[in-house]
Order: C-alpha cells, then structure tokens, then sequence
C-alpha cells in the first residue's frame, strides 16, 4: 500500500495558547489568559469586568465602558466538546505538485497538526474527505486515536482521486452536523464543473448555520507558469490523457486565466460570509495560520 511519508506538525510549539488546559472563562485577550484557536459559536458572553493594565487595550468595550463611567471588557464562557470537521478535497486535482509535497501530502499535514492541536484542547475532531462523492467520514470525537486514524486514511494514495463536487459535500454537511460548530473546508477549489453562483445560497445557508473557514490550498504552479520556452507533456493523474504544451507561449494566457479565477472565488466566499485562509505548498502553513486564528480572535467582541 502506497502512503504519503507523513509528518504530524506541531502548532502547539510555536503558540502558547495551544496545548494548554481550556479555561472555564476566554477573555477576548491573547496575551494574558487562555485564547481559544478556533473562535466557533462555542463562546457565550459571561459579562464584563473591569479593566487592568495587563490587558490588551483593543479588547476594551467602549460603549460599555462610557455607561458604567470606567474601563471594562468582555468575557465569555467557552463551551467544552464543540466539535470542528475538517472537509477534505482528495479529488484529482489535489495530486498534484511542483515543489516537495503534492497538494494531497501538505494539505494532510495541515490537518492533522491543527486536529492535534483542537483535541489537545478539548475540542472533538471530526474529518470528511471528499471527491464526487463521500469517500470517509469520521464523526466528531476527541479520544485520543482520533488522529491516528485521521493519519491512516490521509496517508493512504488510495483515499485519493476522482472528480470533484462540492454542492453534494454541502449538502452532507448541512444533513449531518450539528449547528453551530466550526466547518474547515481545505481544497484548491479548482475542479467545479458549474459556476460559483449557482450554488451561492447554499453555502450562505451553511455559513449561517456553522462557523464557516475556506482554506484556499494551492501550489504554485496552479497560478504562474514558468517561462521556459521548451515543449512538455503532462499527464491526467489517471493516466488517460496526456498535453503537450510550451510554458512560455501560453504564459500570459494561463496567469490570466488564474488570477481571473482567484479574484472569482475570493469574491464568491466574502459573499456567502465564509472566513479565508490562502496557503501555498511552498511555504510552510504555520504563520498564516497562527496569523489568521490570531486576527479572528483581536477582532471578536
């Protein structure tokens, strides 16, 4: 059985918050007291209290705080067992790769380290992988074999290929989970046979309903050609068809191509409400990562 030689990232290395206890009250302040990764609908406004000097000043509520005549911020209660589903693209389009890792191997690490990360927290963990139909699911849980099994079907060359259908994966999702809970779709979103609009509401309705995070996964070369002007053959990861092709005679044509359809799903997932992570195989996921989780946590009040 052919596997990708996986390794389980630690992010709870280069972040304090990670890997700590849950505290029973989450301040909407990172520095001082426990910050929670995933900022789901898990949180339920405890109160306010007054402020310190060693709070974060950005966290002050100010219209509270000209009421009550001084300083306060908010807390809030974070409820324990919220469950995060991390939804898989291992469709064709994911086997490909033009530096170290394919999409498929990056976008495995990528979830099994922040798996690890939410269960070290007492989040349960829940992973759908995804082509033109459901090929796994593991339903929410934080026992701790949970990555483990996630780390067999991901490594597996097996688990991936195929077409790929997002409408049907949203409606799995919309029957199966639980309001309210945290939905971290990872795909290149490059494989959709019909446009973005036509499916527009729907993922809106689900944006409502869950806490919505697209991770936008794609390699380099997904939206740049290199200008070499030499004549190459690519194949279909299926092997059924082969393209012969000059990168620097369609160079312009296809980055135009790309940034067309960049700018198109940018603007379909500020649309239907979805938050955004954008990571590329060539670069390590930690900062963008840590940097995103860190920017929802600064803004929630």
């Amino acid at each position: 059985m052919s596997r990708f030689p996986l390794q389980i990232i630690s992010i709870g290395k280069k972040i304090e918050f990670l890997g700590r206890p849950m505290d029973d009250i989450v301040s909407t302040i990172a520095g001082e007291s426990y910050f929670t990764f995933f900022q789901g609908s898990g949180l339920e406004f405890k109160g306010h209290r007054e402020y310190t000097l060693q709070d974060d000043s950005r966290n002050i509520d100010w219209k509270a705080s000209l009421r009550a005549d001084k300083l306060l911020i908010k807390e809030f209660y974070q409820e324990r067992g919220m469950d995060i589903v991390f939804v898989y693209d291992v469709s064709d389009t994911m086997l490909f790769g033009s530096h170290k890792k394919l999409k498929a191997h990056y976008g495995a690490e990528f979830i099994l380290a922040l798996a690890g990360a939410a269960i070290e927290s007492d989040y349960n963990v829940g992973l759908i992988c995804f082509n033109n139909k459901i090929q796994k699911y593991f339903e929410p849980s934080s026992a701790g074999t949970q990555v483990g099994l996630f780390f067999d079907v991901l490594g597996n060359h097996a688990t991936y290929g195929g077409e790929y259908d997002l409408v049907r994966v949203l409606e799995f999702i919309d029957a199966t989970l639980s309001p309210g809970n945290v939905v971290v779709i990872v795909s290149d979103f490059l494989g959709n046979k019909i446009p973005f609009d036509s499916f527009k509401n729907q993922f809106k309705q689900l944006s409502v309903k869950f806490d919505v995070i697209s991770v936008i996964l794609r390699d380099p070369r997904d939206e740049f050609m290199p200008s070499d002007n030499i004549n190459i053959v690519v194949s279909d990861p299926q092997g059924k068809r082969d393209v012969l092709f000059n990168p620097a005679q369609i160079k312009h044509e296809y980055e135009s191509y790309a940034k067309e359809q960049k700018i198109e799903l940018r603007k379909f997932l500020k649309d239907v409400k979805s938050n955004v992570i954008e990571l590329y195989t060539d670069k390590s996921f930690i900062d963008p990562t840590i940097s995103f989780f860190m920017g929802r946590g600064a803004i929630w009040k």
